[in-house]
């Protein structure tokens, strides 16, 4: 059983309320947010450490801590033991997945025209046809885009692998002898997110989460 729990920032935090959220997490993530140069930027990060911590509460696993938090090679967080969280943050939605029964990445993208041809050596020649020849181009770019991310999220080497190495046959991607399945997740027209798991067909339980 896979837990998603998202949340949203539209709008930026007056200077009083953003302080106070901001003592709610441990003084190394501080530092980390305020080191962001934009206020959004500031106040996503914020919300996604504030958000895993109430995922974690929800599901009965609240003594699991920010503190506890370790980070591998490739930077990506972790917490010793079984248990799999991952975050990822677009325009007004932050989403965790929380996980004690597997491996797990997540990604989100808001849709945005941008300049496709710019990201061609990110793709094979087979899927950027396919992009281009789409009825909705944007969509079946941003939906090829967050696969990979979540699949690469999912096993934790972020972008160190290129994304033109990662093929996807329906849903699955087949990686060190590995099959990695893919479920897309809705947040409505104006955003694409995908769930990477090593389950085929995890069940999802996904949950709005109020700060």
């Amino acid at each position: 059983m896979i837990y998603i729990f998202y949340c949203t920032s539209a709008n930026q935090l007056d200077k009083e309320s953003f302080n106070f959220y901001l003592k709610k997490v441990p003084a190394k993530f501080q530092s980390e947010i305020l080191r962001l140069k934009n206020w959004d930027d500031r106040q996503r990060s914020l919300f996604s450490k504030l958000l895993l911590v109430k995922g974690l509460d929800v599901m009965g696993l609240s003594k699991y801590s920010l503190d506890q938090i370790r980070r591998t090679e490739y930077k990506r967080p972790y917490f010793n033991g079984n248990i799999d969280f991952n975050i990822s943050h677009s325009g007004e939605f932050i989403i965790c997945g929380i996980s004690v029964d597997h491996k797990l990445g997540i990604d989100i993208e808001e849709v945005k025209d941008i300049p496709l041809g710019d990201f061609e050596n990110q793709f094979s020649e087979y899927e950027m046809k396919a992009i281009m020849n789409s009825e909705s181009r944007l969509k079946a770019f941003y939906t090829l885009w967050t696969q990979k991310e979540a699949f690469l999220k999912a096993i934790g080497t972020g972008l160190h692998v290129q994304l033109n190495r990662i093929g996807i046959e329906d849903n699955t991607i087949k990686w060190n002898n590995q099959d990695w399945f893919l479920s897309e997740i809705s947040f409505g027209n104006k955003y694409v997110s995908h769930l990477c798991t090593n389950f085929p067909e995890p069940k999802l339980i996904i949950e709005e989460i109020t700060l």
